[in-house]
């Protein structure tokens, strides 16, 4: 789980007005693009952390719908708050996804980066990195979608009048098994997230002491 693996660190952007460098350096824009970086790496395993607390109230939701509708009524007509539990999901796995596309952009930025004052392999360091990490997280984040789909679909089957005790086992264990690749996808994640983070703290003290070299 990244939250027993990586320590947090909240930064504030910084708004910087920039102009273009004609010389190709844009160091203040390089310095942004890290900035951004940072925060949306740092919002996205937010997000992560999200979702992996929301797996675990889906548990208790689940339950206290067993225990106090006796003949599945919430489920069959989507009251039951696990309607809601996958809602809320939803709505982190549209986050994550808002945040693959700022990365995309910021990456842009430091691809565009045509100077010799910062060092090219610490760019392109940082640079793959934000590629894996996009690739890695859009691939668990269609998993999940997949999963929430599927998770949808067994609670409102088991409200039906012709459910069996078998189908009702067998969801619960297709679940699971969902439940453990996703984790296997997060812990992927997790490795490259220490990568990621290590290339852009480099790149990041690289640029503030070619700005503090400037003053």
């Amino acid at each position: 789980m990244i939250r027993k693996r990586y320590t947090l660190i909240t930064i504030s952007a910084l708004s910087l007005l920039l102009a273009g460098c004609d010389d190709g350096e844009n160091v203040e824009g390089m310095q942004e693009a890290t900035e951004e970086l940072d925060r949306l790496k740092t919002e996205t395993v937010d997000n992560l952390n999200q979702l992996y607390d929301l797996e675990v109230d889906l548990q208790s939701n689940f339950s206290d719908t067993l225990e106090t509708d006796d003949d599945l009524t919430t489920l069959g007509d989507g009251s039951s708050p696990v309607f809601e539990n996958i809602e809320s999901r939803q709505t982190v796995l549209d986050s994550i996804e808002e945040n693959e596309t700022e990365m995309e952009a910021h990456q842009d930025t430091l691809d565009s980066y045509e100077g010799e004052r910062l060092n090219q392999d610490e760019i392109d360091g940082v640079t793959n990195n934000v590629d894996l990490f996009i690739e890695h997280l859009a691939q668990y984040r269609n998993h999940y979608l997949e999963t929430l789909s599927s998770q949808e679909d067994y609670f409102t089957s088991i409200a039906n009048d012709d459910a069996t005790y078998d189908e009702f086992s067998e969801g619960i264990q297709s679940i699971n098994e969902e439940r453990d690749a996703l984790r296997d996808h997060l812990l992927e994640l997790d490795d490259i997230l220490v990568d990621f983070s290590t290339t852009l703290d480099q790149l990041s003290t690289t640029i503030e002491d070619e700005l503090a070299e400037e003053e």
